[in-house]
């Protein structure tokens, strides 16, 4: 037998195995809707969070029927999955091409010899992402405004020394650095929140105390660096009436900053969203006034708020208060805008990236399931999308509490959930109105093959 024919032979051989590997997977039938109860039950029970202050609730999207309930109306502590509110509202009111703006005044622009007689003044406008080129490199893997920016504006308009100060305005904002109600030592969690905040408020890692000092610090910094010099220091102050506007910075879009705050749970972002949206919707700079917004919003797509209590944009207050079901209510609602592709891009994935990045590898979830953890010492949440077997949409909500709970038990509960709804059938024929999360089928639909046979992920 000649090599050619021996080759043909083999790569039959391997033709007829892997025929008879997939014929044997396919005689192994997808969990039925039936099985995915008592399956549900089980992963809860034997990790030990079975009870009251465990809250379930799993929806079939594409059908509009319940897969699972399990205390689905009892208001828990959500943790970081009320950021799902915050991100959806900030969608609804601003939409998703939304950019916030930092600007940059003087007495009048710069001499002939290139000088700025008088102080640079620096007024923040609620944009959570301002920073240097290396923050955004080694931190927020984002593209957004910078100092540097402002730094090469200036040398555009001939500026070369500034024979003044740099003052930080942070007057678009009230001066409450944390969340209203939170507990003692929780801050650690958060930057400290000013409207005209560079690096998050963050020096090496470490909060700073005065964050339109440290702002006005940051761009001399970047100044220096481009050969603009500064005669005099950072401080803080309001922006002169009589003052002209040199230059502005514009971030990222509301989508970008979305996939920042949800994938990596962005504490600081999502209390300066809710900040920033009840300056813009109420003319008042706090957080109060962000919830009730949020609050109008949600009501307006016909959101059920009766159990629900919002204290922050975060979910770091242990005041905070959603049902798994008010979550997947909410996640239904958001497929059937136009916001919710951006909504569902902001997610963490399964086993790729953000929060989730190690969690379901391997497993029939990854690369699937797009969620948004959330952690406490009272609280493990995760609530999200994720495609069934036979590709059925399912919205879920898993919220386990406890004083304190274990964080091992209920994220392998939730995970195992979550692979076990990746591999289910579930019945029920699609509504006949407009898809639900069509976007999420085209997506998955349009994924190719890759030449090693294995399905190339959409970058989301």
């Amino acid at each position: 037998m000649g090599p050619e024919k021996m080759g043909r032979v083999r790569f039959g051989a391997a033709v007829a195995l892997l025929a008879l590997l997939l014929a044997g997977a396919c005689l192994r039938p997808a969990p039925a809707a039936a099985t995915v109860k008592t399956d549900i039950l089980r992963i809860l029970t034997s990790n030990g969070v079975a009870g009251s202050r465990t809250g379930v609730f799993v929806w079939n999207i594409d059908t509009g029927q319940q897969v699972y309930g399990r205390n689905s109306t009892t208001p828990l502590a959500p943790a970081s999955n009320l950021k799902l509110l915050t991100s959806a509202t900030a969608l609804l009111d601003w939409g998703p091409d939304h950019r916030f703006v930092t600007g940059l005044y003087s007495p009048g622009g710069p001499s002939s010899n290139g000088t700025i007689h008088g102080d640079l003044y620096l007024r923040g406008y609620g944009d959570p992402s301002l920073s240097t080129l290396q923050y955004q490199r080694q931190v927020m893997r984002l593209k957004t405004s910078s100092f540097e920016g402002f730094a090469q504006k200036l040398r555009t308009l001939g500026v070369r020394k500034v024979k003044g100060d740099v003052i930080g305005d942070e007057g678009w904002f009230d001066q409450l650095r944390t969340g209203p109600d939170w507990k003692p030592g929780i801050e650690v969690e958060c930057g400290p929140l000013s409207a005209l905040s560079g690096n998050e408020g963050l020096d090496a890692g470490n909060r700073v105390s005065d964050p339109a000092k440290w702002s006005a610090k940051l761009l001399i910094g970047a100044l220096k660096a481009a050969g603009i010099k500064v005669t005099g220091q950072a401080g803080t102050g309001t922006v002169p009436v009589a003052d002209t506007l040199l230059a502005t910075q514009r971030s990222a879009p509301l989508s970008a900053l979305l996939k920042r705050m949800n994938k990596d749970s962005d504490n600081f972002f999502a209390e300066m969203l809710l900040k920033g949206l009840g300056k813009d919707f109420t003319g008042a700079g706090t957080s109060d006034a962000g919830v009730g917004v949020v609050r109008v919003t949600l009501k307006i797509i016909g959101l059920p708020l009766a159990s629900v209590v919002i204290r922050d944009g975060s979910g770091l207050s242990y005041d905070d208060r959603v049902t798994a079901s008010f979550l997947v209510e909410l996640l239904t609602a958001m497929t059937r805008r136009p916001e919710g592709g951006p909504y569902y891009k902001s997610l963490a994935i399964a086993g790729e990236d953000g929060t989730l990045h190690a969690r379901m590898r391997g497993t029939a979830a990854q690369g699937n399931a797009h969620a948004k953890t959330g952690t406490l010492n009272i609280a493990v949440s995760l609530s999200g999308y994720v495609l069934s077997a036979n590709r059925r949409s399912v919205g879920f909500s898993i919220l386990v509490n406890g004083d304190p709970v274990s964080w091992a038990r209920a994220t392998r509960a939730q995970d195992a959930i979550t692979v076990l709804l990746s591999g289910a059938s579930l019945p029920g024929t699609p509504l006949q109105s407009p898809a639900a999360l069509a976007w999420h089928h085209q997506v998955l639909a349009s994924q190719a093959v890759d030449t090693g046979g294995g399905v190339l992920q959409p970058q989301l």
